[in-house]
């Protein structure tokens, strides 16, 4: 008679454990993959390209708040503006500002415009 190997029985069970749980863990994690990159690239859209919204600064608010918006003018200083606000409160306030700030949005600006200026605003 036959007596099966207790660890050979015990390998197999676990390979066959691993197999199932491998299996389910790459399709869990290729979601998860997909959804962080998705959420990842919402962030550097809300977030924005500073470098853009730099030229779009100097070419719609330095008059007002400076040629680096640090120094102010008409309109006050930037400088630090992040203590003030996070990046959803600057993208509100440059689509709806307070006078005698101008509405930009959305007549000159797009909602990408305006995330671009929110985050060179953020990195004064």
């Amino acid at each position: 008679m036959l007596r099966p190997n207790r660890s050979l029985l015990l390998v197999l069970s676990l390979a066959l454990l691993v197999a199932a749980c491998s299996k389910g863990s790459s399709n869990s994690n290729q979601g998860t993959s997909t959804m962080v990159t998705s959420a990842g690239n919402s962030m550097m859209m809300a977030m924005g390209d500073a470098a853009h919204g730099k030229k779009l600064f100097t070419q719609d608010c330095a008059s007002c708040h400076g040629p680096t918006g640090r120094e102010g003018g008409i309109g006050p200083s930037l400088k630090n503006e992040k203590s003030k606000k996070n990046n959803s409160q600057t993208i509100a306030w440059i689509k709806d500002p307070q006078p005698p700030m101008p509405k930009l949005y959305p007549a000159s600006l797009s909602d990408k415009d305006v995330a671009d200026l929110a985050a060179f605003v953020q990195s004064l």
